[in-house]
């Protein structure tokens, strides 16, 4: 566009004179803000403070003090992969890698020290991103102290003008870069990567990848890195964003005191070569992967971005997008053949793009194409289903009012994150509460008629991209796709009949007499209530508005892996299927799945909690009732039908086989060799799926279910009342349960049966990624204050795995490491860490990782890292009390182990304080030795697979 304004200037006028003249930057880059260009539409929320630097630095702050004291500060830097140069692929992502490498007044020993001393944790708090179009550095302070918001400032001025680009640096985090890079090489990164040249043909972006090419990566120089930094990282291209617990006035003064002496270069902005989208034909590509037998088979339609300013109807016709590829994407579950078939509606650099995909097999890849496009045009033709379209917009207006209801409480991170969107799509930040508002408007009167409207703009026929990866044929080309294409057009949309559209209805059983409260307790410490019905069935109640007209459940019944026999590792992974698959005695399988389906945000069935079986929910509050009456349902009279069984039994066996590749089948052989002969935690075998019997299910689960010790946990925005009612019509109406919960024998102990020291573990697949796993066991009692003093030991053993392994020797990406306790099992648990590397360094960091455990048991730990790791933990804990799952986390066995309240309110009280360094000393040097790691390698086997693009 530009090079056809020049040719037409150059033909009327001086051209010495325009060629004087600086080329136009536009956007974001342009210094303005959405709101400045003129005939905007829309007016911005007028609580952000917008502000300039005389030299160009821009900063947008939001008072919010939705959680008191929390602060989200993004650094912006309107720079991304876009703006490399052909030799400098890559580079933007690596300069955001030596941003923490050490800096003027930051050394990277420094950086690390100051983030633990704050109580900040990087890759969580502390983290940044490179994009397409620009790179950004966040910090989520949980203290609005000025002292602290200061360093955070400085810390983000010296990523602006003051990175070091030490030598040492440069090759440590070369390494680090090249080892995320082959992190995100997976197979479905892969063919996103192959496919946004075919979507997106013609714009420069889509051959930018911001995790480069590491053939450029293995050879930048200091010089290059330089080079880019000076000409991207400047004032006058960064935008500070804040959202929090804090005085506009107090932080703009911080803000001018720390960035209004940066230097504003003299050269204009680069202007970015974007290239022009060609989106006006049909186009198609193949991206071939050698040893696998599956395909993906994906359809996209593009709607070019526009220079036009915002506008009302642009923001509303972005959520109308949404909104109807949300109801294509359940039309394409349920009316295609394959796996996974999905939709999609998403922005890139301000264009449009609606997908839809399916799996296929890869011999069938016609198939897979050929109906999504069917699908398409048949939907443009007659419309999406109109059952479909009012469930959803019933379940988005309920959603937009609860988004209001809960916008005084949301988290700051978030809504820095939706301002930061904003600044760098040059849209008008309207605010969540202007947003929801125009949600809800539209959604109110909005029909099936408008969303075929709505789908028609964007699925324009011939102007779609097909794009095709995974195991097809050496000779399938993009050709011989567009062509199986053309030719299946020129017979017309199959004469397929509507769907019709499910309501379920609901209507409560009567499962007896309810009954009353009998006993009741209160946590006021925690804002818990603990009552008991005359049944023995037992509720665990917080009312909370933190997710306003939302809660969560938490139905516990029986012992779980307690009572499971100890031969048959099948029973937990799909024993649990055969119960939900065979419904209940008033909720029939379609009825369940359809109540399921329509009326929660979750719904699960599981024994991830060990020690009983575990039904749990999300939902809106006036869904309670039908949560606890298919719960009751269960309890009351459970089914386990011989048919379903085997259909479950043959699905699971199936699924087995169609994961028994890659990295979770490798960690499944880690979990095999730790508990060995233990079926409680080790997986099945083939032999095990196929001789397990519907009889073996039933009587592990059914003592458990109909006559088990039951205990509900409710947190959320519903009164007590009506809490009580609906628990005694449904749990508090069955038959008399357990007055408490025992074992139908004691539980066999918990032991690790694999030897100490080193083990080598290999997997099938194409990834070209390796993992080193250290795992030490944890055999003694374990009460509050022990398992708060070994998550402390299991922070500073991170800290330490990370500097050593991924800091100094530039090895891994991200490793990390955890406590996990076994819930039933108070005499066992496991410290564990885990370290991301190529397969073949895992022989050099296994050594490691057992002599860094082994070191702070011999010498301890330091008292920086000690209170680090503390202030990190105890601020975790803080935002965590706040949250609705977590509470329904901890107050789950509140009744079951009385005991245990004290402890729980100790947590909430502040108890992590009163742990001592001696204390997690004393842990290190009884878990942490030598002699009680086992390590172990899980890596690929020499493999696999070629991947090859195809035009």
């Amino acid at each position: 566009m530009r090079a056809f304004l020049f040719l037409a200037v150059c033909l009327v006028a001086a051209p010495v004179s325009f060629a004087a003249r600086p080329p136009e930057v536009v956007g974001p880059r342009s210094g303005k803000w959405a709101q400045e260009v003129p005939k905007n539409g829309v007016a911005p929320d007028p609580r952000v403070v917008w502000g300039r630097l005389g030299n160009g630095f821009r900063y947008a702050l939001l008072p919010h003090g939705g959680v008191p004291g929390r602060v989200t500060l993004q650094l912006v830097v309107l720079s991304g992969s876009l703006d490399e140069r052909p030799d400098e692929l890559g580079i933007a992502h690596y300069i955001e890698h030596l941003c923490f490498g050490g800096s003027k007044h930051f050394k990277a020993e420094d950086m690390v020290s100051l983030f633990q001393r704050l109580g900040v944790e990087y890759g969580s708090d502390v983290n940044a991103v490179t994009t397409f179009d620009y790179t950004a550095f966040r910090l989520d302070f949980r203290e609005n102290d000025a002292a602290l918001l200061q360093e955070g400032l400085r810390l983000f001025r010296d990523f602006g003008d003051g990175v070091s680009f030490e030598p040492a640096s440069i090759e440590r985090e070369r390494r680090v870069v090249l080892a995320e890079l082959r992190n995100r090489n997976t197979l479905s990164g892969q063919q996103q990567q192959a496919s946004l040249p075919v979507v997106f043909r013609g714009l420069q972006f889509a051959q930018r990848s911001p995790g480069g090419s590491e053939a450029q990566i293995a050879r930048f120089t200091r010089e290059q890195f330089l080079a880019y930094y000076r000409r991207n990282y400047r004032p006058d291209l960064m935008v500070l964003v804040g959202v929090g617990d804090f005085t506009p006035a107090a932080l703009t003064a911080q803000v001018q005191q720390v960035f209004g002496d940066m230097t504003r270069p003299a050269e204009p902005i680069p202007v970015r070569q974007e290239g022009r989208l060609e989106a006006r034909s049909l186009r198609a590509g193949v991206f071939r992967i050698g040893g696998v037998s599956v395909a993906s088979a994906e359809v996209s339609a593009v709607t070019p971005a526009t220079n036009r300013p915002d506008s009302h109807e642009a923001h509303v016709e972005r959520q109308r997008r949404q909104f109807v590829m949300d109801v294509f994407a359940e039309r394409l579950k349920a009316d295609l053949e394959g796996v996974g078939a999905q939709g999609s509606y998403d922005e890139l650099l301000g264009n449009g793009v609606a997908v839809a995909s399916v799996g296929v097999p890869g011999r069938e890849w016609r198939k897979g194409v050929l109906s999504l496009d069917q699908l398409i045009r048949l939907t443009s033709e007659r419309g999406l289903d109109a059952g479909d379209v009012e469930t959803l917009r019933r379940r988005q207006l309920k959603m937009a009012s609860h988004m209001i209801d809960q916008l005084p409480t949301l988290d700051p991170s978030t809504m820095c994150e939706a301002l930061t969107d904003s600044i760098t799509g040059h849209t008008v930040y309207e605010g969540f509460a202007q947003r929801f508002t125009w949600m809800r408007e539209w959604l109110e009167h909005f029909t099936p008629a408008e969303a075929q409207k709505v789908f028609r703009a964007m699925w324009v026929p011939d102007t779609m991209a097909f794009h095709v990866s995974g195991g097809v044929d050496i000779d399938l080309s993009a050709d011989k796709v567009l062509a199986e294409v053309q030719k299946a057009r020129r017979t017309g949309v199959s004469n397929v009949m509507p769907r019709p559209h499910k309501d379920t209805p609901f209507t409560l059983p009567k499962f007896g007499a309810p009954t009353a409260v009998v006993e009741r307790r209160e946590l006021k410490a925690l804002g818990a209530k603990l009552l008991r019905f005359g049944n023995n069935v037992r509720l665990n109640y917080v009312a909370s508005r933190q997710e306003p007209g939302l809660l969560h459940a938490v139905v516990r019944v029986g012992n779980g892996l307690l009572d499971m026999p100890g031969n048959k590792p099948a029973l937990k992974e799909f024993g649990l299927n055969t119960l939900l698959a065979s419904g209940a005695d008033h909720f029939r399988p379609e009825v369940l799945n359809g109540l399921i389906d329509e009326r929660f945000l979750e719904f699960g069935f599981d024994v991830s909690d060990r020690d009983a079986f575990t039904f749990r929910g999300m939902m809106a509050a006036e869904q309670l009732e039908p949560f606890l009456a298919i719960v009751a349902d269960f309890l009351n009279a459970p089914r386990f039908n011989s048919y379903v069984h085997e259909d479950q039994r043959m699905s699971a066996a199936m699924g087995r086989a169609s994961s028994s590749t890659g990295m979770g089948d490798g960690m499944r052989a880690l979990t095999d060799h730790l508990f060995k002969g233990d079926a409680r935690f080790t997986w099945g075998s083939p032999l095990d799926y196929m001789s397990m019997s519907v009889l073996d299910v039933r009587r592990w689960m059914e003592p458990s279910l109909t006559r088990g010790y039951v205990e509900v946990t409710i947190v959320g925005d519903v009164p007590e009342d009506s809490v009580v009612t609906e628990m005694g019509k449904t749990l508090g109406a069955l038959k008399p349960r357990a007055e408490k919960k025992v074992p139908a024998t004691p539980p066999k102990p918990v032991q690790v049966t694999a030897d100490p020291g080193f083990t080598r573990i290999e997997f099938v697949g194409e990834q070209n990624v390796g993992l080193v796993v250290g795992t030490w066991p944890v055999a003694a009692a374990q009460h509050v204050r022990d398992q708060t003093a070994l998550e402390l030991l299991a922070k500073i053993l991170e800290i330490r795995v990370r500097t050593e392994v991924r800091e100094k020797l530039g090895l891994a990406y991200s490793p990390s490491a955890e406590f996990k306790p076994y819930d039933g099992f108070p005499n066992f648990a496991l410290l564990r860490a885990q370290i991301d590397c190529a397969p073949n360094d895992t022989t050099r960091v296994a050594p490691l990782i057992t002599n860094i455990g082994a070191e702070v048991a011999a010498k301890g730990v330091g008292e920086g890292e000690f209170i680090g790791a503390r202030g990190i933990l105890r601020s975790q804990l803080k935002q965590a009390f706040r949250e609705n799952g977590f509470l329904v986390s901890v107050l789950m066995r509140a009744q079951e182990r009385p005991a245990e309240i004290e402890e729980i309110i100790a947590l909430r009280g502040g108890v992590i304080d009163q742990i001592t360094r001696d204390e997690v000393n004393k842990w290190a040097a009884k878990v942490l030795p030598a002699a009680n790691c086992r390590s172990a390698a899980i890596v690929p086997k020499a493999f696999v697979g070629l991947f090859e693009a195809g035009k």
